[in-house]
């Protein structure tokens, strides 16, 4: 299919080059820290088919910050995901950082004030709070309760 024809391609190809070019720009190269980004999309039919998702992933240390955004309903959240035994807890980065009292806002007031802007909006506000108030939390010893 020609990349052109599909109406979903533009918002996945933004939304994947916002969070890979606000990472470079607070983090750096991801290979210098041993990190994975991923840009993933699916365009299936029906409710909750459609989603982009972007992922930054410690594989030595077991955790994973996903992004994802569903175009249809406009929805999108940022978890924490690290595994555990015998499977994965997710945190809520919203609440992770309303808690640690890094963030007031989440990510529905970034998208009611971002315009055009919204996914390099989110982008900078979820890698901005990590890169000034817990940088190393996809290390494995960075203590997530208090």
């Amino acid at each position: 299919m020609d990349p052109s024809e599909d109406s979903y391609f533009p918002t996945q190809l933004e939304f994947g080059e916002a969070f890979r070019s606000a990472f470079h720009e607070f983090f750096g190269d991801e290979k210098d820290l041993q990190y994975e980004l991923y840009d993933l999309k699916s365009e299936g039919s029906g409710p909750k088919a459609k989603w982009a998702t972007f992922s930054i992933r410690n594989p030595l240390g077991g955790r994973s910050i996903v992004f994802r955004f569903d175009p249809d309903s406009g929805t999108f959240y940022a978890m924490l995901k690290v595994q555990v035994i015998p499977g994965e807890e997710d945190w809520s980065l919203d609440s992770f950082f309303h808690k640690n009292g890094f963030s007031e806002i989440g990510s529905a007031e970034v998208q009611n004030t971002a315009g055009e802007w919204l996914f390099h909006s989110l982008a900078r506000h979820y890698l901005g709070t990590i890169f000034s108030n817990c940088p190393r939390i996809l290390e494995p010893d960075y203590k997530l309760e208090p």
